[in-house]
C-alpha cells in the first residue's frame, strides 16, 4: 500500500511517500505527479522518499520518469537512497527545515 501526502509550500511542492511503490498504487502517484507538474509554476519538485519501505522495478520507472521531468528527491534511507543511486537519481541527505 501506498500513501501519498501533498505538502504545498511557496517555493516547492512536497510529495511525501509512504510505504510501497508497486502495482497497481503507482497509478496513484502517476497521477500525484501529472498534477503536480500542471500546478508548479517556479516551484521545485521533491519527492520525499523516507517512510518508502519498498520499490519495485514498475516504481523505479515511475521515479525515473519523475526524475527526467524535473523531481528532485530528498530524505532517503540508507536502503532506498542505495537502490536509486544504482539508477541515477542522486537524494539529498536531510530535509530543509521549514521557519515556524
Amino acid at each position: 500500500m501506498l500513501k501519498i501526502t501533498i505538502i504545498d509550500g511557496s517555493t516547492e511542492q512536497r510529495l511525501v511517500l509512504e510505504g510501497r511503490l508497486t502495482e497497481p498504487d503507482l497509478s496513484a502517484l502517476q497521477s500525484a505527479w501529472k498534477d503536480a507538474r500542471t500546478t508548479l509554476g517556479t516551484r521545485n519538485c521533491l519527492v520525499d522518499l523516507r517512510n518508502a519501505t519498498f520499490i519495485d522495478q514498475s516504481g523505479e520507472r515511475t521515479l525515473l520518469e519523475m526524475k527526467r521531468e524535473g523531481a528532485r528527491f530528498i530524505a532517503c534511507g540508507v536502503s532506498t537512497t542505495n537502490q536509486l543511486e544504482q539508477l541515477g537519481i542522486q537524494c539529498k541527505d536531510s530535509v530543509p527545515k521549514h521557519p515556524r
